[in-house]
């Protein structure tokens, strides 16, 4: 019994069919999905870099029992834009974000934000309070601790990935991708050949690939986005609660998912077992009740 359900667990559209999945047109072209209610609580899912909507297709059933979850594809990435790119980064897909919300009528919002998602929603929150209610991060990335604040912390050398991460885009073959992939998880076993075809069929796109070899190139290795990069300084300046939901097999420790949550004004963190970067993918039951439970405490 166990086995089938897992089986059917792991088709993603079998249970986004009932989600809604177009491309809109603002000033910027976003492919988005759309899954429950319009009149509940908005939630906008954003991914990682390299990755696309489907990153979330273990949540979104969950989370849309109880909000109108809105997933998109970041510009360069997935089926959104592929032009236009700029080497800041950031403050890009935080408009992205910001036109979304008003093609969609959608004035406040909660967000999470997975790893590169979860910089661009804390920026996100500094610059634009008034449009966010409830924040949570996700093995998130972009930020940086003062000096001596994490005992023992070391940031990996992020750069050491940017030759096979480039190699995937030349070619995108299974195993490539499957290689690729199993960095973020803690166990390989997790990952399921769905996963990796839905990768597979995006980098094969080959305006996507090019765009893509900029984007990685620049995120893993260049100077112009770490600009903006979160300090702790930074970080005491987001209102929003925020939940900081971390793997315990992540590449950065939890310790520094902890110090996020101290830093911010109203912080919880959450730390789950046997799970690597890809959280809310590797111990996404888990992840649904933290989150859904989370979001659902009214503000004071």
């Amino acid at each position: 019994m166990n086995a089938t359900i897992q089986t059917q667990a792991e088709h993603y559209w079998v249970h986004l069919i009932h989600s809604d999945v177009r491309v809109i047109e603002g000033k910027y072209t976003s492919r988005i999905l759309e899954a429950g209610n319009p009149s509940n609580p908005a939630l906008f899912l954003l991914h990682g870099t390299g990755g696309h909507l489907e990153n979330y297709a273990r949540n979104i059933p969950a989370l849309a029992e109880h909000f109108h979850v809105i997933a998109l594809d970041f510009i360069w990435h997935g089926r959104s834009q592929t032009t236009g790119f700029d080497h800041e980064v950031i403050p890009v897909l935080m408009d992205q974000i910001l036109d979304v919300m008003q093609q969609l009528n959608i004035p406040r919002a909660h967000f999470e934000g997975q790893s590169m998602g979860g910089w661009v929603a804390m920026q996100l929150a500094i610059q634009h309070p008034e449009k966010v209610d409830r924040l949570v991060l996700t093995t998130t990335m972009g930020y940086r601790p003062n000096e001596g604040a994490i005992p023992d912390y070391v940031e990996p050398h992020w750069a050491a990935n940017l030759s096979s991460s480039i190699e995937v885009l030349n070619n995108p073959s299974y195993d490539n991708i499957r290689t690729r992939m199993t960095r973020i998880l803690a166990k390989p076993e997790h990952l399921t050949d769905e996963a990796i075809q839905v990768r597979q069929s995006l980098y094969r796109q080959p305006a996507l690939a090019e765009v893509q070899k900029l984007f990685i190139t620049e995120y893993l290795s260049g100077q112009t986005i770490q600009k903006h990069t979160v300090t702790d300084a930074l970080a005491k300046l987001i209102q929003a609660p925020t939940l900081v939901y971390w793997g315990d097999a992540n590449r950065t420790p939890p310790a520094l998912g902890q110090h996020i949550a101290d830093q911010v004004q109203q912080g919880q963190f959450y730390c789950a077992e046997d799970t690597g970067h890809w959280a809310q993918f590797e111990s996404a039951d888990i992840h649904n009740q933290v989150v859904t439970e989370f979001l659902l405490v009214k503000n004071a």
